[in-house]
């Protein structure tokens, strides 16, 4: 049985349809493509007649054999505004419109190229051309390199429709068909963009893969009809014996705004999955910095998992984002599936997420009035080794910036959320925040002098404890000696800004223990970073505000090319920042306690980047200055001159855990490479994923093949291997497949589409 689904797998990869996704071309559009031979064309192409109605002429000899019965030899060319004809002999019955052809026959259209031995052309009642050649070959040449070539007994050629008569047809360069299509008869009709063939027989490399009596695809863009086919094996654990997985899915092109994807998957250790996908456009896209206005919907289900009868397994998965107008912006998604092990076991595919999110959210923006409000409920389910957590039942946000010529900007912000947790013994209640604040620039441009001041109370309603209120106030300044000079760097005329900084904070003191921890994380736990330490507050959330006296002294050093744009990362960023306390308490996250000891200063932070064409290096340290160590680090390093020849190497250490990651593609040849991707820990030796594979890819054709290694030692099962392949043919074989994803998101940086 096995033998027989690799066998299907191979013979619908050959006759599966171009869609969304893979596309395996190297079209005109982009001229740098290594692995394509240069464009050829079936014979040279002219320019057609400039004048419309008539014909140009050139023949080496002409004869008039009756009347309006005309004669030419010897070279000859007919151009018109729509033709060009060349031929040895060509005889032209003016009465008739017919125009016969014979010896080095070459004829042109807007779209076709055909050469052959003989020519007969005429004229229906429309005064479209009718041309039939004789042993000829063919090629598409309005398309560029994405158009179909080969050779035919007969061609018939009408306004919109080709037929063929004992012909090949392939998506290959010129004279080099790794693949065809050879069939006793075929349709190519333009206006229907689709392609009948009777009789088909594919054949790889001159080899026949597969017969089938009557067959359709499309002739370019997307259309319906079968997808390139997704095969890989795995092992179960406790079993010895590898299983294997076939996906086989089928495109239906609805409408140019919508379609739907299909799809059927075997699995020999758990039988049938079954899958559909649609998407649909709603409406142009309104705000030019928000989502396409769209839905989505997908599902997958497996009525009956052999590895254990009584369980049903399926996905379900709906998002939506749609601009009601250009301040109204609606997001929804529900995504759910039957178990936690849904992904390790029956996707495989995910197995590093810890919750699925689901929610529903309206934002109102207007810029103009520098006011926005937003309406938010959320839930989640647990998935592989996640843990439960808060959630937002329902949130409602507004802020406003008040501006006048007479007053300070004023910024008003409000905010209530309802938090819930699936453990009943957690604490749940609803938060309301307000939060007033003002700030004021000196008129004086050196230094920068900003000085602001702010409000906020906090109100918890707690389900099983007492209602708590919390009113914070605080002020701040900043003085910014920023300067910027032209200097030289890497060989580069640069601007250099210099930004020397010292901010002043200072939050009133308030005992925050006895409050329940909803949304909140504290920055400081992993590694202290530059943008960390001169934030204005330590925790993300509201359920924690950090008193402050302190002052913060920070210098940055920015060096930009001169004619970079704002996306552009500089050459040289160097940073450096360390905070002074005059208190030695600070608001801790630990729940039930108010304060946690600290030192009169902050460990100094650091960071230095360096972009400098495709080399990019950063490193972040922490350095406690008491200890005189680094004791946190994070450090990358990566080197991408293109999506297939690239190096990334990155190592983070955290005082407790080292983690070391390495991803890399490197081409052997113009149409091979190889890929990796791995993160460890090497603090334990325990690789979260480990991805080896190796690619080929030309004008033609492309395969691919991958192998995972997953890390299931935190649920006793040891580690997961499986393998996958795909093979795509150019413009019969193209689809974001189950591989695509897994190996983009193991190995960071490559990209997966196969060209």
């Amino acid at each position: 049985m096995k033998k027989y689904l690799i066998f299907l797998v191979l013979i619908l990869s050959h006759f599966s349809i171009h869609a969304e996704g893979v596309k395996l071309i190297c079209g005109p559009e982009k001229p740098l493509c290594n692995n394509c031979p240069e464009y050829q064309t079936l014979f040279p192409v002219d320019k057609f007649s400039s004048e419309s109605g008539s014909l140009d002429i050139d023949a080496d000899q002409s004869e008039i054999l009756s009347n309006q019965n005309y004669s030419l030899s010897g070279d000859v060319k007919v151009k018109s505004d729509e033709f060009i004809l060349a031929a040895d002999t060509v005889e032209v019955n003016a009465s008739t419109e017919r125009t016969i052809a014979t010896g080095n026959v070459k004829f042109q259209d807007s779209d076709f190229l055909i050469a052959g031995d003989t020519l007969i052309a005429d004229r229906d009642e429309d005064k479209n051309l009718l041309a039939t050649i004789t042993n000829a070959n063919y090629q598409d040449y309005g398309s560029g390199l994405n158009g179909a070539n080969g050779i035919s007994e007969v061609v018939e050629k009408e306004a919109n429709i080709v037929i063929l008569q004992n012909a090949t047809y392939s998506l290959c360069p010129i004279n080099e068909n790794d693949w065809l299509i050879k069939a006793d008869r075929m349709v190519l009709d333009t206006q229907k963009n689709r392609g009948i063939a009777d009789n088909a027989i594919v054949k790889f490399y001159g080899v026949p893969i597969f017969y089938l009596p009557k067959y359709s695809w499309v002739l370019s863009g997307r259309g319906s009809g079968f997808l390139t086919p997704d095969y890989s094996n795995y092992k179960e654990p406790g079993k010895e014996v590898r299983d294997y997985r076939i996906r086989v899915p089928y495109y239906f092109n609805i409408a140019p705004d919508r379609d739907l994807l299909v799809a059927l998957t075997y699995m020999s250790s758990r039988r049938f999955v079954y899958e559909g996908k649609y998407r649909q456009l709603i409406a142009p896209k309104l705000n030019p910095e928000g989502l396409d206005s769209m839905w989505e919907l997908e599902a997958q289900y497996l009525p009956k998992d052999e590895m254990d009868p009584g369980l049903k397994r399926w996905l379900f998965d709906f998002s939506e984002e749609l601009d009601i107008n250009s301040y109204f912006h609606f997001s929804a998604k529900y995504n759910r599936v039957s178990d936690k092990d849904f992904f390790k076991d029956i996707a495989q595919t995910n197995t590093n997420e810890k919750t699925l999110d689901s929610y529903f959210k309206l934002n109102y923006l207007d810029e103009d009035e520098s006011f926005g409000a937003s309406l938010l409920t959320e839930g989640e389910q647990i998935v592989n080794a996640g843990t439960p957590g808060y959630t937002r039942a329902l949130e409602g946000a507004v802020s406003k910036v008040i501006l006048t010529d007479t007053i300070l900007p004023v910024g008003i912000n409000l905010k209530s959320s309802k938090f819930v947790h699936d453990l009943t013994s957690k604490e749940s209640g609803v938060r309301n925040y307000a939060d007033i604040g003002v700030s004021y620039s000196l008129p004086i441009s050196f230094p920068l002098i900003t000085a602001s001041a702010n409000i906020g109370t906090t109100h918890y309603s707690l389900k099983n404890s007492t209602s708590i209120t919390r009113t914070i106030g605080g002020t701040g300044l900043i003085i910014d000696f920023a300067t910027t000079r032209q200097n030289s760097l890497f060989g580069y005329r640069v601007n250099n800004t210099l930004t020397p900084k010292i901010t002043y904070k200072y939050r009133a003191k308030s005992v925050q223990g006895n409050i329940p921890i909803f949304d909140s994380e504290d920055k400081y736990k992993d590694i202290i970073t530059f943008s960390d330490l001169t934030s204005d507050e330590r925790y993300t959330g509201l359920d924690r505000i950090t008193n402050a006296n302190d002052i913060t002294l920070s210098l940055e050093s920015s060096t930009r090319n001169i004619n970079s744009v704002e996306d552009d990362k500089d050459l040289l960023n160097m940073k450096i920042a360390q905070s002074f306390y005059a208190d030695d308490e600070v608001v801790s996250d630990t729940v039930n306690m108010n304060y946690e000891y600290r030192r009169t200063y902050s460990d100094i932070v650091a960071s230095i980047d360096v972009a400098v064409k495709k080399f990019v290096f950063s490193t972040d340290a922490q350095f406690d200055p008491l200890l005189f160590k680094i004791i946190k680090r994070e450090n990358k390093i990566s080197y991408s001159p293109s999506a297939r020849k690239f190096i990334s190497l990155s190592y983070s250490d955290d005082g407790t855990t080292t983690i070391g990651k390495a991803y890399g593609s490197y081409p052997l040849t113009d149409s091979l490479h190889i890929f990796y991707g791995i993160d460890k820990v090497t603090s334990s030796g325990v690789k979260n994923n480990e991805t080896t594979g190796i690619g080929y890819e030309n004008c033609c054709w492309a395969f691919r093949v991958a192998h995972f290694k997953d890390d299931n030692t935190d649920i006793g099962k040891g580690y997961n291997y499986s393998t996958g392949f795909e093979l795509v043919l150019t413009g019969l074989g193209s689809t974001s497949t189950p591989l695509k994803g897994r190996i983009e998101n193991n190995v960071k940086g490559y990209s997966a589409n196969l060209r």
